[in-house]
């Protein structure tokens, strides 16, 4: 019973997002950085490393910690929250402070249950977040803060910026953790993200491009988590800017408005399995 009913849910979903919203242009900054492959490919190692066991994370002893990438990082603190199930790490490598969140567990089934009710976005009152993620990452907050803290205090005075880096349902405790990290330092704080759902409504990717431009979200050829909530429901709206690869190696830095119709907007077909394959890496812990 439960497998046609995710078929149904499926169905239902894919004639939802079929229909294509034609929106006035959007004027949006940029970030001050060039999007950099490399880069985005060693942030998603880390956004991986975020759904292995809290205990290899803690001794940094996972498979994917061993990543040529990311096996000098110095890992601080691991976060988790029993009644949200969120969890998230923080260190350091160079002069990088790190923040990870992990994404769902289960994929699949957290697609086929995700809700897409709003609450009054708290830093500005105008806008409006999903409920379920804003819930989550507020579980985790005050550990995040006094974790980054800790790393800045262990790391000195080399640690001159902040990243902050998700995938999946971790994309968008990111989106709403460096909303707040950029207004709670002095240093410069930036953020990759991949496989990112919508956060909130126009007001708030507005809003949020306002005080944090310094931002990459990386989309992968037909990922179907881009595209809930659907952006015909409630308003939603993706934040900018958005770099839309359509092959494993050939990608597109789109426009401004964080709702391109040449990027990931203008796929047909939504696929489960292009979530977890990310430039051809399979997700999650390896």
């Amino acid at each position: 019973m439960k497998k046609y009913l995710n078929i149904y849910f499926f169905i239902i979903l894919n004639l939802i997002l079929s229909i294509k919203i034609v929106k006035s242009s959007y004027s949006n900054s940029p970030p001050d950085f060039s999007f950099l492959e490399d880069t985005a490919k060693t942030f998603l190692s880390y956004s991986y490393v975020s759904y292995c066991d809290i205990g290899d994370i803690s001794n940094w002893t996972c498979t994917t910690c061993k990543h040529s990438d990311v096996e000098a990082f110095t890992i601080v603190n691991t976060i988790y929250n029993a009644t949200t199930d969120t969890q998230a790490y923080v260190g350091y490598i160079g002069n990088e402070v790190i923040v990870a969140f992990r994404g769902s567990m289960d994929i699949q089934s957290w697609i086929t249950n995700l809700q897409f009710l709003q609450i009054v976005y708290p830093l500005y009152p105008s806008a409006k977040v999903h409920s379920g993620f804003y819930d989550s990452w507020s579980s985790v907050r005050e550990q995040v803060k006094n974790s980054i803290d800790l790393t800045l205090k262990q790391c000195g005075s080399q640690c001159n910026e902040i990243k902050v880096t998700g995938h999946s349902l971790g994309a968008a405790l990111a989106t709403l953790a460096i909303a707040e990290i950029q207004g709670w330092y002095s240093i410069p704080s930036t953020m990759y993200n991949f496989g990112s759902p919508r956060v909130g409504d126009t007001v708030f990717a507005e809003y949020f491009n306002s005080i944090q431009p310094n931002v990459i979200r990386v989309t992968y050829e037909q990922d179907l988590v881009p595209h809930v909530p659907p952006e015909n429901v409630l308003n939603y709206h993706h934040i900018p800017t958005e770099v839309y690869f359509n092959t494993n190696t050939t990608y597109k830095t789109c426009d401004d408005s964080g709702e391109d119709k040449t990027c990931a907007d203008s796929t047909i077909g939504y696929s489960i399995y292009d979530h977890l394959h990310y430039f051809g890496m399979h997700c999650c812990c390896r």
